[in-house]
């Protein structure tokens, strides 16, 4: 049971009746307790014993605290290693025999962190969470864990209790619940979360003659703020960059990353090199690799006045010459590597005949271990607004969040994608392709309103891939203006159009897909997990963003204590209240917003007839941006996304959850994960 609260509780005396019967027995069975003899010990599940890397995972923890002397514990702490991060941590059925126990939440977004007592490590004496004897008072608890991209291997969860007093000492009891990779998600390493000039942990560097060792650097990167770099010299030398162990899927793996090249054609270049399993070091395509994209450019040449062997790549294949833009790399790993742990090696030489001016060398970004299966990832739907009489050029975007090559075919309907065929006024261009692992196509449509009279008009584009034998149906709303557009669109030096009128050319992709939407997202955007906030009421705004992208938080309506409120652990916004007439609302303050996503769902903190907390139950989520535009979903879990990615502004953002779950209750609209940006 958890502990009478009238935090912003409905039916708060219920509650708190049904809490205060369940202590008046613990106090029975108390004062008929032998003397305290006993130390505390602890058991426990969690309902998933997996992990996903490149995100946050939640697990619902069944704890039994162990006490003959009915001891409780004053702390509880969970840790985590490194390359994970505490996100969030909620009760979800916890018993305190004290009704006003005062308990800090600390350590959200670090390492370790829990329930702390004021004056801890001193003991209170009594428990946050209370023990029985065995098998013990069973505590739900939530715990979310934020897991890198690049996190491999076991991930062990430590919970450790320091007991109240009660029984014999030491009053400590821990214990380690260990989660395996689900292996269902890539390894990522986008360099961008290192200060400059460190290397993720694991990878290592080393140069020889002349050359200098790899480091991350801000001056030129694919996404920003870090990229990988090693300069060529004019003289002959040679810089390996070495990754940590990598674990490749067990069905295949493929590398994929982004490079940038200036050297010496011919003469100065790169190699990626693989050990699997800790052997030698091969060529990836001696070792029986293949490119899908972007492959080496042709063979390196010693220069005879440098002599013999002071070229250590001279006579191999590799990339080399200038390559002024960052481009795609996406190489199938050997048939040998499956399922087994690989390093990766990019080895950079030069000859002694000099170096290209100005800045040189090779640059490599965000490196990531994928399966070898696509995956399309595409917008879930797209919204278009023209001027009268106008013809209008939009895009959409078909990427391959998987590996491999995906091929697709776009084509368009206006009601059914089994029945081809769409309305005259779309057409599509090259609407067929293969894309590359990681990387993504444009397909142009032309949408012609020079005949059709203002109002609402629908579509269907039609996606067929090879990755599934499934049509994906993208609606296309398309919106005619009464009135056409102005002088050349109106179109600021900002790059956004003027959208006083509300009809001149725009577009808004929605999108329920995470990946598909960071795809769409250029660098430089703001992530924030709401973590490490004070709990209690607060008087809105808040301000948040980071750089160029801030926003300004507020809950409605307001109440005499504040207008939102910051429940402790949860890594999460909330209103005030649940209701039909609940909102929280997001204005961007800062530089034009034409990205926002995040995840969106519906909480029960409390529940008015029993003392569970912590619910997610299916709840319908109503998201209202400042255009008029209304995305209505049902939300299952704190794992529900949805993003936006537009081609003016947005101003504003509305949460709610203003529909009652089927037992009268209302459940809190929240959100978390916020990511604002703009379009890529």
């Amino acid at each position: 049971m958890s502990r009478p609260s009238v935090r912003g509780r409905r039916n708060a005396p219920v509650a708190f009746l049904v809490r205060a019967f369940a202590s008046v027995a613990w106090l029975a069975a108390l004062v008929a307790a032998p003397a305290a003899q006993a130390d505390i010990a602890l058991t426990a599940t969690a309902s998933s014993t997996t992990y996903t890397r490149g995100q946050i995972n939640s697990y619902v923890i069944d704890l039994r605290l162990i006490s003959e002397a009915y001891a409780g514990a004053d702390t509880t702490i969970f840790r985590v290693p490194e390359g994970v991060t505490l996100s969030a941590i909620r009760e979800r059925n916890t018993f305190s025999f004290c009704s006003d126990v005062d308990v800090l939440v600390l350590g959200m977004g670090t390492r370790e962190g829990g329930w702390y007592q004021r004056g801890y490590p001193q003991p209170a004496g009594c428990g946050s969470l209370s023990g029985s004897p065995a098998p013990g008072e069973l505590q739900v608890v939530i715990v979310d864990l934020d897991v890198s991209a690049d996190y491999a291997g076991p991930l062990p969860l430590e919970i450790h209790l320091i007991g109240d007093g009660t029984g014999k000492p030491p009053n400590e009891a821990s214990i380690t619940l260990n989660l395996a990779d689900d292996g269902s998600a890539a390894q990522t390493w986008h360099f961008d979360a290192l200060n400059a000039p460190a290397l993720p942990a694991g990878w290592t560097t080393g140069a020889s003659g002349a050359a200098t060792a790899w480091v991350t650097q801000t001056d030129l990167a694919d996404s920003a703020p870090n990229a990988v770099h090693t300069p060529a010299p004019a003289a002959a030398g040679e810089a390996i960059l070495t990754s940590a162990p990598i674990m490749v899927p067990a069905g295949g793996g493929e590398v994929q990353f982004r490079q940038r090249l200036a050297t010496e054609a011919g003469a100065d270049g790169g190699v990626l090199e693989i050990a699997i399993d800790g052997g030698a070091f091969a060529d990836v395509i001696a070792a029986g690799g293949h490119f899908t994209t972007g492959g080496y450019t042709g063979p390196l040449t010693a220069a005879p006045a440098c002599g013999a062997g002071t070229h250590p790549l001279a006579g191999r294949m590799a990339w080399s010459g200038s390559q002024a833009a960052f481009a795609p790399v996406a190489v199938a790993l050997p048939i040998a590597a499956a399922g087994r742990s690989v390093q990766l090696r990019w080895r950079l030489a030069s000859d002694c005949t000099g170096t290209v001016d100005g800045a040189n060398g090779w640059w490599i970004d965000d490196v990531r271990m994928a399966g070898t299966t696509p995956h399309i990832a595409a917008p879930a739907r797209l919204a278009v607004s023209v001027g009268a009489g106008a013809k209008h050029l939009e895009t959409v975007d078909i990427g391959n969040a998987g590996g491999g090559l995906l091929g697709y075919a776009v084509t368009a309907a206006t009601d059914d994608c089994a029945v081809p065929g769409g309305p005259s006024w779309l057409q599509l261009g090259d609407a067929t392709g293969q894309v590359a692992g990681g990387a993504q196509d444009m397909v142009a449509l032309t949408i012609d309103a020079t005949d059709l009279p203002a109002g609402d008009y629908a579509a269907r584009l039609c996606v067929a891939g090879n990755d599934t034998d499934t049509i994906r149906a993208i609606p296309l709303q398309l919106r005619v203006g009464a009135e056409p557009c102005g002088a050349a669109d109106r179109l600021f030096a900002n790059g956004f159009d003027d959208d006083a009128d509300g009809v001149c050319g725009g577009a808004l992709r929605t999108f329920d897909d995470a990946e598909a939407f960071l795809a769409a997202v250029a660098p430089g955007a703001d992530r924030n997990t709401f973590t490490g906030l004070r709990s209690g009421y607060v008087h809105g705004p808040l301000a948040f963003g980071d750089g160029d992208f801030t926003y300004q938080a507020t809950g409605s309506p307001a109440g005499f204590f504040g207008n939102l409120f910051l429940f402790a652990g949860a890594g999460m916004l909330a209103p005030m209240g649940p209701g039909p007439d609940s909102l929280l609302t997001i204005d961007f303050t800062g530089a034009p917003v034409t990205a926002l996503g995040g995840h969106f769902w519906g909480q029960l903190f409390f529940v008015s007839t029993s003392i569970e907390e912590n619910l997610q139950l299916p709840t319908p989520i109503v998201l209202t941006l400042d255009d008029g535009t209304v995305e209505t979903f049902t939300a299952t879990s704190q794992r529900d996304f949805r993003g936006f990615v537009a081609t003016r502004p947005i101003r504003r953002l509305t949460i709610a959850a203003p529909v009652a779950l089927p037992d009268g209750d209302y459940a809190w609209g929240v959100f978390d994960n916020l990511i604002v940006g703009r379009a890529r």
